[in-house]
């Protein structure tokens, strides 16, 4: 049995980096012209920012400092049990009291739709999608009671009382202390006879939330400053009209459940001749609570197609909020593989081992990061995972070469020689045909969206040239405006990578205990080209 306690914090202060021309990302200060829309516009863009007439200009203030910390205890159990000569019992059982991340300071903030007040709801121009009137804060909150006293003025704006509506006692992290993190283990080890065993397990295993850009709530408004001002000169930007528009917020769901996967194994081990042994199992685990995000604050289909013009933040079921990005523990995923491996010990010379894995993935969010495009109806998601490599065959090996060996001077010089290698193949990763417009009508926030499969894409690949294709293109069709796609996940998969590399090295004895080692690798030797992703 044993304990482990971990008190551990971070300093996060997420920097803002810029983008390659003609793209920018400078959030310390941004304009934008047009050719229109300015009432001193020259009718030109590039005439306009000569002159200094401006349509927008924004500003993100630097992300504040958020210190993290949060306390870990885990304990666990386990016990060895020589059931009979030939049977073993391994038993045990793992207990987590995981206390949430949270800012030492309250500095964070989120969305939670219980404390939104839809009579209170800011009115947002129809066609700009600013705010016009109304409070840009209803449904915001606060962690605890109040300001503690660790927070040391940092945050001016939480002393004036503009802020106080936002605290109702929420936990500390938006989330309860996980009390109840069981996770039993087994395993069992059975001699069929002096060469050959047979071993099966199973267990539960829980994956601690760490801290990510979807959990760090430290830069949702009000502790992050955002300023827009639009129409006006760059020589007196203090004469344009300042915009308040809808806040984009990344939450987390207050019903934070842990990430959990259930793993169990079957394998039978052989003994061959030439110390070589065998091995051949079938792997499964099924993973509860996933996390990935949906936008709670999404249109229904076909409602910008149906107000034409309208701004999308006009339309929205949360009016006065932007986008709302949760992040949630609702996924699921299930892996089942067959694995194969044969292994030889450094033995006359020679070592070398190979192991195969033929699997298939399937879940309904591969990463925390995933956004479903459809936040209300997620049951057409689940398919093959993105992380999905049906085969694998990896193979490494040391071979002495065979000519002057010995401990004369000749081959102390020259010989003693040893080649090595690790040759990988596998199959590339899959891909869905989509697209980056917002063809179901649901607003911005909804990630890429499929398109419909009405033929088969497969094709014979053939030569590599500059008009070659990866699939047919013509067995995919946009759907039809204000619907979503009905293409399965993960349809397609990209070309498959292999590599093949190999080292030469030669070992000199310096003294008893020293030795200088000679060695030539090589990657990739065979120089085959491994292809980048299909552009779908």
């Amino acid at each position: 049995w044993g304990v482990f306690i971990e008190r551990s914090g971070q300093n996060d202060h997420i920097q803002f980096t810029t983008s390659s021309p003609p793209a920018t990302h400078n959030e310390n200060g941004m304009f934008r012209f047009l050719d229109a829309g300015n009432p001193s516009t020259t009718g030109l863009a590039m005439a306009n920012a000569i002159m200094g007439n401006f349509n927008e200009y924004a500003e993100l203030g630097g992300k504040p400092i958020t210190p993290w910390v949060a306390t870990a205890v885990d304990w666990f159990a386990q016990d060895s049990w020589k059931a009979t000569r030939k049977l073993t019992i391994e038993a045990g059982v793992r207990h987590s009291i995981w206390h949430p991340w949270h800012s030492r300071w309250n500095s964070l903030a989120m969305f939670d739709p219980d404390f939104y007040d839809p009579k209170k709801a800011a009115v947002v121009e129809r066609t700009g999608g600013f705010i016009v009137s109304g409070d840009p804060y209803n449904g915001i909150v606060f962690p605890g009671s109040g300001v503690p006293e660790a927070e040391g003025g940092r945050f001016p704006a939480l002393h004036t009382g503009e802020f106080d509506r936002l605290f109702h006692g929420l936990p500390e992290g938006f989330a309860k202390t996980q009390k109840l993190v069981f996770q039993p283990r087994l395993g069992i080890a059975y001699a069929l006879d002096p060469k050959t065993a047979l071993r099966g397990g199973a267990g539960a295993f829980a994956n601690r939330t760490m801290i990510n850009r979807d959990t760090a709530l430290g830069g949702n408004a009000p502790f992050q400053p955002q300023q827009l001002v639009i129409n006006g000169s760059a020589d007196a930007p203090g004469g344009a009209t300042k915009r308040q528009f809808p806040f984009t917020m990344t939450i987390q769901d207050p019903v934070f459940k842990v990430p959990m996967a259930w793993n169990w194994n079957v394998t039978v081990e052989r003994e061959l001749p030439w110390s070589t042994k065998a091995e051949v199992g079938y792997v499964g685990r099924r993973g509860l609570h996933n996390q990935r995000k949906r936008n709670i604050n999404q249109l229904l289909p076909g409602t910008v197609q149906a107000n034409p013009g309208i701004n999308s933040n006009a339309l929205r079921p949360f009016l006065g909020m932007g986008i709302i990005s949760i992040s949630e523990n609702s996924g699921v995923s299930y892996y089942d593989g067959l694995q194969a491996s044969v292994e030889r010990r450094f033995s006359k010379g020679l070592q070398f081992g190979a192991a195969y894995t033929y699997s298939h993935i399937a879940d309904n969010g591969s990463d925390l990061t995933e956004l479903l495009p459809n936040a209300y109806d997620d049951k057409d998601y689940y398919g093959t995972s993105s992380l999905n490599r049906p085969h694998v065959l990896i193979c490494h090996y040391i071979y002495e070469l065979p000519f002057l060996r010995g401990a004369g001077l000749l081959p102390r010089l020259l010989g003693n020689w040893e080649i090595s290698g690790i040759n990988q193949f596998q199959s590339g990763g899959p891909f869905s045909v989509r697209d980056g417009n917002d063809i179901a009508g649901v607003g911005g926030g909804s990630g890429t969206q499929f398109w419909n499969l009405t033929g088969n894409p497969s094709i014979d690949h053939g030569a590599f040239t500059d008009s070659a294709v990866w699939f047919d293109k013509t067995a995919f069709t946009r759907p039809a405006a204000g619907t979503f796609g009905t293409q399965s996940k993960n349809l397609l998969y990209n070309p498959s990578f292999w590599t093949w590399d190999m080292g030469l090295r030669k070992n000199f004895a310096v003294t008893e205990r020293q030795r200088l080692q000679v060695r030539w690798e090589v990657f990739n030797v065979l120089n085959h080209p491994n292809w980048g992703g299909a552009n779908s």
